[in-house]
């Protein structure tokens, strides 16, 4: 009686295991977003299968193997996954389909044997990452008292993700910044003084999955003439200006050049209408004259 309430206690042990979502032992799978991965499995060659029991926060899937004839069958009671989980035969290992973040976690499967009340188990941590975009720097910078032009410059990724890293990198020679500099992160803050190098930096993002740089960032425009920017907007609109009040006068000559052109061609026939009334009414007054 004693042996059989511990071997009752030995199988709850094992159920709030495979619920608890202990990453330990667990193997590293890493995916992509929206597309397909799958959950490798091992079942020694020389044991029957009952069924595989797959788990994620709950119950996934249950597959139940081919024996007797009748094809293996796979029955998913996760909600979550319907539609986009599969089986790879003959391993059975777990294919999922349209990944989204919300499957990233802790998966593990029971295999449970058909000559023993023995079962084995295999964990995984699977990790869902997206491609990464290019990065953006927003500039920031002030002028000392010393004429030291203080800059700080900060990297992002839209819908970053997880697991995103930054390293700043000096233009053109690909290697990173003074290691004295602040280089690993999204924020990098360095100072320039006239007569300095002209540096341009790139920020490079990264994940598992991927990286990419930005386009590099030259700190003199900002810091040798701090109204740069300004001056060159107040440029532009000034260009602007000029191109369209040439415009305006452009349009204005070619309606001058139309006018002048169509009285030009009106006068010969008004001259002509004047000389043949002049004629009617020479003929009409002969036509009257006494004879």
């Amino acid at each position: 009686m004693r042996s059989l309430l511990w071997l009752l206690l030995l199988l709850l042990l094992g159920e709030v295991t495979a619920y608890s979502g202990d990453s330990e032992d667990a193997e590293e799978i890493v995916a992509i977003l929206q597309e397909s991965i799958s959950l490798p499995l091992e079942i020694p060659s020389d044991e029957e299968v009952e069924n595989i029991i797959w788990y994620s926060q709950e119950t996934l899937a249950t597959v139940v193997p081919e024996k007797e004839g009748r094809p293996a069958t796979l029955e998913v009671t996760d909600p979550r996954y319907q539609g986009r989980v599969s089986f790879l035969e003959p391993s059975y290992s777990l294919h999922i389909s349209n990944l989204s973040w919300k499957d990233s976690g802790i998966y593990q499967v029971q295999v449970n044997l058909r000559t023993s009340q023995l079962f084995t188990k295999q964990h995984y941590n699977l990790h869902v990452y997206r491609w990464l975009s290019e990065p953006r720097i927003t500039v920031n910078f002030e002028i000392s008292s010393e004429g030291a032009c203080n800059m700080s410059l900060t990297c992002s990724v839209e819908r970053e993700g997880i697991d995103v890293t930054y390293r700043w990198l000096s233009s053109g020679d690909g290697n990173p910044i003074n290691p004295n500099a602040e280089h690993e992160g999204p924020i990098l803050s360095t100072s320039w003084r006239p007569g300095d190098n002209a540096l341009s930096y790139t920020c490079r993002a990264s994940n598992p999955i991927s990286n990419i740089s930005s386009h590099p960032i030259p700190a003199g425009p900002f810091c040798a003439d701090p109204a740069y920017p300004e001056r060159s907007s107040m440029s532009f609109c000034l260009v602007a200006k000029g191109l369209l009040l040439l415009l305006l006068l452009v349009i204005l000559a070619m309606g001058l050049w139309v006018i002048q052109a169509k009285k030009n061609c009106e006068m010969p026939r008004m001259r002509k209408l004047k000389r043949d009334r002049m004629k009617l009414r020479k003929k009409g007054k002969s036509a009257l004259s006494p004879v």
